[in-house]
């Protein structure tokens, strides 16, 4: 896809799942064009725009939703989300924290279970595991 840089995923709604982990790699490596406010203008996208993650969520069929999303961007892009929370100013973490944990919380199976795509047969396994090390970054 980087040679359509116009194509749904790459736009802003298509992104989201992805640009956390940029985000955060880019900030690790000093890049000075990742500022908090970097940070922070995606972590409120991702919160404001987490509908069009959600509604490929579980959905068989890689790229078939909205803005060509893929269901298995859910758990990874909350993941990330948790370490570009850990990049931003302590006093901004909480708010931040709050949300990303409100939003996986209420989308826990009645098993316990946490997953977003049906990948072979560990998608539960894996989205679990995503989801609980997201989680534990959003303890204050």
């Amino acid at each position: 896809m980087k040679y359509v840089p116009q194509h749904q995923i790459n736009q802003p709604g298509g992104s989201l799942g992805r640009s956390q982990a940029c985000n955060v790699a880019l900030r690790l490596w000093k890049d000075e064009a990742i500022t908090d406010k970097v940070m922070t203008t995606w972590l409120d996208r991702l919160f404001a725009r987490n509908g069009w993650l959600d509604m490929a969520r579980k959905k068989p069929i890689p790229h078939e939703s909205h803005f060509s999303v893929a269901a298995y961007f859910f758990y990874f892009g909350h993941y990330y989300a948790a370490y570009a929370i850990e990049q931003v100013p302590a006093a901004e973490r909480p708010f931040y924290q709050d949300h990303l944990a409100t939003i996986l919380l209420r989308l826990q199976s009645e098993d316990g279970s946490w997953w977003d795509f049906p990948m072979y047969n560990y998608h539960q396994q894996y989205g679990t595991a995503f989801a609980l090390m997201t989680l534990k970054r959003c303890r204050h």
